[in-house]
């Protein structure tokens, strides 16, 4: 994928991905309107298996008996999804809310980042991409480009849990790349 666009077609739009989807449950419960979005949260996949590179491998995990449900999840809980080659991977529409982070699934985007949290071990390709998306999402969010709006909507999932997540990524490289260009 080039860094100047976002691929449009995703895993899962409610109908074109309908085999990633967790039988037991019906997709339009989980819709949302996009100016309920007020924050970006981003995450880790805790392992450095390389299969993980395919988002398959992490939509799998999450429809089936995962570490959020005893019963799998609906479909991926991440709308973004970048490996280890920085590829990204848009999993799920935004209409959709998905279990990422809890009491904040509703009102954010969730992107995952393909790394076991912990060793430094985020790539070249996954910081650009992470950046390139970030800005991506908050033009299409039309949410200001500035210092101020970045630290109010960007969000690590240790804010909210008591997890390491999304490891070792550090916060202030993440916001003062975004500031290099913006």
């Amino acid at each position: 994928m080039k860094k100047t666009e976002i691929n449009k077609k995703y895993l899962f739009d409610g109908v074109s991905g309908f085999e990633y989807i967790n039988k037991s449950y019906n997709p339009d419960n989980f819709k949302k309107s996009l100016n309920y979005i007020d924050e970006i949260i981003i995450h880790c996949t805790a392992n450095d298996n390389e299969k993980w590179n395919n988002p398959i491998f992490l939509i799998e995990y999450d429809t089936h008996s995962n570490h959020i449900s005893k019963n799998g999840c609906p479909f991926a809980t991440y709308h973004y999804y970048i490996n280890k080659p920085g590829e990204i991977f848009h999993l799920i529409d935004l209409k959709y809310f998905c279990w990422h982070c809890k009491a904040h699934n509703r009102n954010s985007i969730a992107v995952c980042i393909h790394h076991g949290g912990i060793i430094p071990n985020v790539t070249e390709q996954q910081m650009n991409s992470l950046i390139f998306l970030i800005k991506y999402l908050f033009e299409i969010m039309k949410w200001e480009k500035s210092e101020p709006e970045y630290r109010n909507r960007i969000r690590f999932h240790r804010d909210y849990a008591n997890k390491f997540c999304p490891g070792f990524l550090d916060y202030e490289e993440v916001i003062e790349k975004l500031l290099e260009n913006s």
